[in-house]
């Protein structure tokens, strides 16, 4: 809890420098009276918002996991560190989860074999969550003035709701099987969780912002659900986490030259 409350505090202290860092280039450049100043002039700091898909899939310590797809966007600020060097925070979206399939069979306790107490439930869940990301990223500009990048960081997914899609298949009746299907609110997942991620993308300059394409590689570093047992049984349990593979696209305005 105090490395979350540590990441927050450090999101509140970097939006608070780069306002306080553009105001002060901003003031630095217009009492710059050289045209050639003003044309070198450059913000180390940067803004931008990013929209997209989550390809989302539970880690497979047991089996029968599977993908499903949510939405993810955000916004960042980036500074220019120095030889093609930035380091980005992003507070953002995602609707992390996965499929899950589960096996209940209640007869080894004396139950009737009927739908409630013997069936195979295919879950897909999607898990919603506020994310704060740090990440280091190498960017270089080719000859045609569009840009490359690279990256590595972490981050914390703070959830705040969690929703279930299911279809549960058994015996109603002896001799007659079927299917049900329904959505439900739950709370089986932990409130919050901790990630790596890797990232690539590309970005486009235009006369008023940049036009970025990205993808993400997000690694579950810490377990969504300690104690998943896929034929519910206590003896048979597994710690799951999440992993996500985002593309997304995004606009920003980083390191234009003021005027």
């Amino acid at each position: 809890m105090n490395l979350r409350k540590l990441l927050h505090s450090l999101l509140i202290l970097l939006c608070f420098s780069a306002f306080k860092m553009n105001g002060q280039e901003k003031s630095s450049s217009s009492a710059t009276s050289t045209p050639t100043a003003l044309a070198t002039s450059k913000s180390k700091w940067g803004w931008g918002i990013q929209n997209g898909l989550s390809l989302n899939s539970f880690t497979n310590e047991q089996p029968h996991t599977g993908y499903n797809i949510g939405n993810t966007g955000g916004l960042f600020i980036e500074r220019n560190l120095g030889k093609n060097f930035y380091t980005r925070l992003t507070v953002g979206y995602t609707g992390a989860g996965g499929e899950l399939v589960t096996f209940k069979d209640d007869t080894r306790y004396g139950l009737d074999p009927m739908f409630s107490f013997k069936n195979v439930k295919q879950s897909s869940y999607l898990l919603h969550s506020v994310d704060t990301y740090i990440d280091f990223i190498y960017k270089r500009k080719t000859a045609s003035n569009w840009s490359y990048y690279i990256g590595v960081g972490g981050g914390m997914a703070n959830k705040f709701g969690e929703f279930e899609q299911y279809d549960k298949t058994g015996e109603f009746i002896p001799g007659i099987y079927g299917t049900v299907h329904n959505k439900q609110f739950t709370n089986r997942f932990e409130n919050y969780w901790f990630n790596g991620n890797g990232l690539i993308g590309i970005s486009v300059p235009t006369k008023s912002f940049d036009l970025f394409f990205e993808t993400k590689f997000i690694m579950g570093v810490t377990s969504v659900r300690p104690n998943y047992s896929y034929i519910e049984f206590e003896g048979v349990t597994g710690a799951l986490k999440t992993n996500a593979l985002q593309f997304t696209v995004g606009i920003s305005n980083l390191f234009k030259k003021n005027k």
